[in-house]
């Protein structure tokens, strides 16, 4: 099964109006600097600095740990995945292979990783390993481009969307209690998981600007469920909560937080952001079901004229609150506890949460 990718409109990041009030609590980010944006986290007092030799450094992944960050590097022929510690400024080895490695990904268990890895332009070799190194499944999958998603609840159940040359995609869903991928008749390429057995998209009728509707496929039996909620962006889902953004203005995003049985928690405008003939929504993260780092333009305007004119702001409690302001539209990697993210299209900008201090963590020696 091929179908033609019309969505490149969540391609950016695969991820990627004001309205009336209701009876909803409605959130207005902080528009004023933090007043405590220059106070210094007590223990430590700054990251370790991460050496990094350019002629082997390949990217940086994701979080093992609180404190320790993935990156790839070549060595000897060899791609290895370390960990840096950004407290002690320790660093280790955690699993190595022959093959190119394109991704690693941490399961929120913290007990998997996912590698992903190439020989071949056209295919891609996916691997799930323990923590002690051992690989507990394997699956190779024709691609081009392979998008993953992960089910937060269980490591056995993924999702890949593979690509090939003129943009078709085939979605498979992969179950590890059997070792099974099979075909998923679903026609949006980047699904969320919504449970063990359901996953949630989002349908375009007609131009990506006027946005989409929001669907939940079950994968069982293929029955397909349609949300009451029209001009959707993107969405995304943990646990029993969603957060979905909506353009209902050219110059606005509404972002609302919601039970998936529907009731909203609660809702707040950001500047909208387009990338001429799509919207872009930047990164959002969930940290738990009640806490998302939400990074938001500054003002509305096109992608490519933003430069570092985004800020970072918490949802938690029911509350927006500004964190940092400054950054770039590059995507946002958070530790468990969200003490810590990286951001950026390096991955070099670390910010403090608690100090709301941000800090360049890596350095290329030459």
């Amino acid at each position: 099964m091929k179908r033609i990718w019309y969505l490149l409109v969540v391609s950016v990041f695969i991820m990627s109006a004001c309205s009336e009030q209701k009876e909803h609590s409605s959130l207005q980010p902080d528009s004023e600097e933090p007043s405590d944006l220059v106070e210094k986290p007590a223990e430590p007092s700054n990251p370790h600095v991460f050496k990094a030799d350019p002629s082997r450094f390949h990217f940086i992944a994701d979080w093992l740990t609180d404190t320790q960050i993935l990156y790839v590097e070549k060595d000897e022929g060899e791609y290895k995945v370390n960990y840096f510690d950004i407290e002690t400024g320790e660093s280790g080895l955690v699993y190595k292979d022959d093959s190119f490695i394109i991704d690693v990904l941490v399961h929120p268990s913290r007990d998997y990783l996912l590698v992903h890895t190439s020989e071949q332009a056209n295919a891609a070799v996916v691997k799930v390993i323990g923590m002690d190194g051992t690989i507990q499944h394997q699956a190779e999958i024709s691609s081009t481009e392979l998008s993953i998603e992960w089910s937060r609840e269980n490591p056995d159940k993924i999702l890949f969307s593979a690509f090939q040359e003129d943009w078709s995609f085939d979605l498979f869903a992969f179950d590890g209690l059997d070792d099974s991928l099979s075909i998923v008749n679903f026609d949006d390429p980047f699904p969320k998981w919504a449970g063990d057995n359901k996953i949630m998209g989002m349908l375009f009728n007609g131009h990506p600007l006027d946005g989409g509707e929001i669907r939940l496929f079950r994968l069982d039996t293929e029955e397909i469920e349609t949300f009451e909620i029209d001009n959707a962006v993107y969405n995304d889902v943990f646990e029993d909560s969603m957060v979905v953004v909506q353009v209902i203005d050219p110059e606005a995003f509404e972002y609302t937080v919601r039970n998936l049985e529907g009731p909203i928690v609660a809702r707040w405008t950001l500047p909208a952001v387009s990338n001429y003939s799509e919207w872009v929504t930047p990164s959002i993260e969930w940290l738990d079901a009640n806490r998302l780092i939400v990074k938001g333009a500054e003002k509305s305007g096109q992608l490519d004229e933003m430069a570092a004119g985004f800020n970072l702001y918490l949802f938690e409690d029911g509350n927006l609150e500004l964190l940092t302001k400054g950054l770039d539209a590059g995507p946002l990697k958070c530790s468990p506890s969200g003490r810590y993210c990286v951001s950026g299209y390096m991955s070099d900008e670390l910010i403090d949460m608690k100090a709301k201090e941000k800090y360049k963590w890596i350095d290329f020696d030459n």
